[in-house]
């Protein structure tokens, strides 16, 4: 079962190189400028261009902060209101104020990339804002109501198989659509899976994506896609890759889904060692620090094993050791596990939660261990002061002794 694709956006100029190396265009000078006759700042059109041209900046000024609902290395994200239509919104900003020349990057990086996408389960870039004195740049997306992660951490949900088919769907319709566009996304992991109120889910975070060459031509970056959700080609030190890197990621959200819990968190035999004829097809240039002394058994079958049997053979697919046997978003879409009852879903049928998000899981954490020590604290502070009761009374109790 494939997807329907939307029609194409209109076509807008975009480069053709990868971001590793657009990072050469830095801007020349971000905190000072003279607005351009559209109103945007000098340096933002060097890195984006044509790609915001039908765009008119919005100021800082006309969004009200409601709360903080995210964060990365160079950027907060928030919950805002549109003050002037009264939308609730999420504004990504992205601070210039440390390591400028990287964060522009990423922010020019995730507009060129979502300018030329359009699907329904890839999240939609609104528009653009900027400070009074253009120290920050906002990004304006739809707002959503939670991302995965915070969904299955924050409210210990045990998803049904409808509901489980209902998102990967979802999630490889999006992709699908990410790699038609030459996009490869480079970091799916749950908090980068956003769903709203009425079960849509959308793909975000496009600050590590790239346009690739679907014949892997163009050297990349291998830092890329975080470690629990990273294929083994990455960590091997590949920096010729594809589609793949996805799908791998794809299968760990899968397995993880229905496993209740991360699959990959720390070391694993889970998929077995490559094969001589991998090492010898990649020559992988981290092959000769990281190739094991002994052969490890492929046990996927085994520890899933209390898995519905139609997940099995996709995700032993989806976490192929070798990229090449991942297949396509498309092969996975049509997949036994997608044509075998109980079928997936409908979005507007998966039960609605309170808002949760990966942060919000993580500052319930945060308060949890603060209140734990402020109980150890407490308790340390009732027994110094027993001690030193105790030895108050100690010269009496031995006198009343002798």
């Amino acid at each position: 079962m494939g997807c329907a694709l939307p029609k194409p956006a209109r076509s807008r100029p975009n480069p053709t190189a990868p971001p590793e190396r657009q990072g050469n265009n830095q801007p020349s000078n971000v905190h000072g400028y003279i607005p351009t006759q559209q109103g945007w700042p000098p340096w933002l059109m060097e890195v984006v261009g044509d790609a915001i041209q039908d765009w008119t900046p919005r100021r800082a000024n006309t969004f009200e902060k409601l709360s903080k609902i995210g964060q990365g290395t160079y950027s907060n994200v928030y919950k805002a209101r549109d003050l002037v239509s009264g939308k609730i919104v999420a504004l990504k900003k992205v601070r210039f104020d440390h390591l400028e020349g990287e964060s522009v990057k990423f922010m020019a990086r995730e507009i060129l990339v979502l300018k030329k996408l359009d699907h329904p389960n890839v999240v939609k870039l609104e528009g653009l804002v900027t400070s009074r004195i253009c120290s920050s740049i906002y990004l304006v997306f739809e707002y959503m109501d939670h991302d995965l992660a915070g969904l299955v951490a924050g409210h210990g949900l045990n998803f049904t198989q409808p509901q489980i088919k209902c998102y990967m769907k979802q999630l490889l319709c999006g992709l699908e659509h990410c790699h038609s566009r030459g996009v490869l996304h480079r970091d799916i992991k749950g908090s980068n899976l956003l769903i709203d109120n009425q079960g849509i889910l959308k793909i975000a975070d496009f600050g590590l994506a790239a346009f690739y060459d679907s014949k892997q031509t163009r050297p990349m970056t291998n830092r890329v896609v975080t470690l629990w959700y990273r294929p083994p080609e990455l960590l091997l030190g590949a920096t010729f890759y594809g589609v793949g890197i996805d799908l791998w990621s794809a299968g760990c959200i899968f397995a993880e889904l229905l496993a209740g819990k991360p699959i990959m968190p720390a070391r694993t035999e889970l998929c077995g060692s490559p094969s001589e004829d991998y090492w010898k097809k990649y020559r992988l240039q981290n092959a000769t620090l990281y190739k094991p002394h002994h052969q490890y058994k492929r046990c996927i079958l085994q520890t899933f094993k209390d898995f519905p049997s139609s997940s099995l053979p996709l995700i032993d697919t989806l976490l192929a050791i070798d990229p090449d046997h991942r297949g396509t978003t498309s092969a996975a879409l049509n997949s036994q596990f997608f044509n075998t009852e109980p079928y997936a879903c409908e979005p507007s049928c998966l039960p609605m939660y309170p808002p949760c998000k990966e942060l919000d899981v993580k500052l319930r954490v945060k308060e949890a261990r603060r209140q734990k020590a402020l109980s150890g604290k407490a308790v340390a502070v009732m027994l110094q002061q027993e001690l030193e009761r105790l030895s108050a009374l100690w010269p009496f109790q031995r006198s009343k002794q002798i």
